[in-house]
C-alpha cells in the first residue's frame, strides 16, 4: 500500500540489528514484528516500545506511532 509507513536503519546502527541493511527502506510494521520476535521482551509496554529504538531509524510515509502515556490507567 503506497501510505504504509517505511523505517530505513541509519548506519551507525547497523551492528545492532544483523540481517538488515542500512539504507534500505523496510515495510515499518514488518520490521517491528521481525524485532518483537527477535528480542526478548518482559511483555511492559516500555520494553515493548524499546524494541524498534525510533532514534535508529529515519521513516517515511503513513503515521507516526502514537506516543502513550506509561503508568497510566486507561
Amino acid at each position: 500500500m503506497p501510505n504504509d509507513r517505511e523505517a530505513r536503519l541509519k548506519r551507525e546502527f547497523a551492528s545492532l540489528y544483523p540481517g538488515l541493511k542500512p539504507g534500505v527502506w523496510y515495510n515499518a510494521a514488518w520490521l517491528s514484528a521481525r524485532q518483537f520476535a527477535r528480542v526478548p521482551c518482559d511483555g511492559r509496554a516500555e520494553s515493548m516500545a524499546s524494541i524498534v529504538n525510533e532514534r535508529h531509524f529515519e521513516f517515511r510515509g503513513g503515521r507516526p506511532r502514537r506516543k502513550r502515556s506509561l503508568g497510566k490507567g486507561s
